[in-house]
């Protein structure tokens, strides 16, 4: 590969790098500023025929550098659908462009790449100039938290943390992988308005966000399968004592679990929406997730952030970063093994029957681990089952856009209704 020194380089004589521009570019940038404290790397971006541009950080700046210690290398199509300023659903991030999903490969050091994978996705970033959109901070005031006291079977007992807000008609909802309840403040915060008549209710699984580990179980005694996932849900749902079944509403790994659910629990809920979900899932777990070497509270928000619209507003992109960072170690890695191991369609599609509920499948175009071709699958697999898609969202429509996906929940709980 070679290596171009000179301060512009080339994409194949097509695109260019002013390295000079973007060095400034990153050292103006407050992100770059605040991702790079404690970095000390060298990386580069290539062709397969050339080296665009390196990259030295060290001591929190950016400079230019040689002897990268990874280099990734994208083909011009791939470049040119990554850095485009309205990328494609499912190009819109590194990530897919890597194998298992696409051409690109990383040469060089491995685990430096999981290691200052924040710094490289910043940079491309940068490197794309788009325009971010960003949003009003959801009002909070009217949502309460309390806990409950929920005997898990497989767990034990176990303090729930749980929130809501609004009256009447209840809908549950489940937040995704290693993540917590706090993904659904935006949504909560708009019940009144777009929610009358509904008591909208989330809740920490054990191990997560305010959930402490069961009772008496160690802290990293932890694992989750089908069977532990669904009787705790289902135990949830019959401590809060509703007055009547609940609406129940999740996203990737919860877009699963809602349908395990129906399955094995119909009686438990009124209907289910699961989004970003498909038949079974793969590709989702790697050897970073649970490594020493590799910082969890980095590289778990990197690892999700691409999956999400680049048209959803940045604050709430943030937010979600924000929630992966604050995981108890090991949990998210635990809950993706679920996730690609325990979860198939298969595994239940015997329990399907009069007695279930009904289910609508919504998935978000931009998601490029659960594309929407495979939710309708799904879809297709589940008597009576309702598909719609989301054009304009990403693998977390509930949390990176509240307000784009509150339009979706609508028109699914009128199709259910």
């Amino acid at each position: 590969m070679t290596d171009v020194g000179q301060e512009v380089a080339e994409f194949d004589m097509t695109f260019t790098i002013d390295r000079s521009s973007l060095l400034a570019r990153l050292a103006a940038d407050k992100e770059f500023a605040s991702l790079a404290l404690g970095a000390d790397t060298i990386f580069a971006l290539a062709t397969p025929t050339a080296t665009l541009v390196q990259i030295r950080v060290q001591d929190g700046k950016p400079r230019g550098g040689s002897g990268a210690e990874f280099t990734v290398v994208l083909d011009e199509d791939s470049w040119i659908a990554l850095l485009a300023n309205a990328p494609a659903p499912g190009s819109q991030h590194l990530l897919a462009h890597l194998s298992p999903r696409g051409a690109g490969e990383v040469l060089g050091d491995h685990l430096a790449f999981a290691q200052h994978l924040h710094l490289v996705r910043r940079t491309i970033e940068i490197l794309a100039g788009r325009v971010e959109v960003e949003q009003t901070p959801p009002d909070l005031s009217r949502i309460e938290g309390r806990y409950l006291l929920v005997d898990v079977d497989g767990w034990g007992t176990c303090d729930i943390y749980v929130e809501s807000t609004g009256s009447g008609r209840p809908i549950v909802f489940l937040h995704t992988a290693g993540a917590d309840s706090t993904q659904f403040h935006g949504l909560l915060s708009l019940a009144s308005s777009r929610f009358p008549g509904r008591r909208l209710i989330s809740f920490d699984l054990p191990w997560h966000g305010r959930s402490s580990p069961a009772r008496g179980r160690q802290v990293l005694d932890y694992e989750l399968t089908s069977e532990t996932y669904a009787r705790c849900i289902a135990a949830v749902i019959a401590a809060l004592e509703l007055d009547e079944p609940p609406v129940l509403v999740g996203a990737s790994m919860a877009g699963a679990a809602v349908v395990e659910v129906a399955a094995r629990y119909p009686a438990s809920i009124a209907a289910a929406i699961g989004c970003q979900v498909g038949p079974r899932v793969g590709s989702r777990h790697n050897a970073w997730l649970r490594n020493s070497k590799v910082n969890q509270a980095l590289f778990v928000p990197e690892w999700t952030y691409g999956l999400m619209s680049p048209n959803s507003p940045k604050s709430d992109r943030d937010r979600v970063w924000w929630g992966y960072s604050q995981g108890g170690y090991g949990v998210y890695e635990r809950d993706i093994v679920y996730y690609t191991t325990c979860w198939d369609i298969r595994n239940v599609a015997p329990m399907f029957s009069e007695s279930t509920p009904p289910m609508v499948l919504m998935s978000g175009a931009f998601d490029y681990t659960v594309p929407p071709a495979a939710t309708e699958e799904l879809s297709q697999m589940i008597p009576g089952a309702i598909y719609h898609e989301m054009p304009d969202l990403g693998h977390f429509p509930h949390a990176e856009n509240p307000a784009a996906f509150a339009e979706h929940l609508a028109w699914a709980l009128t199709a259910l209704d």
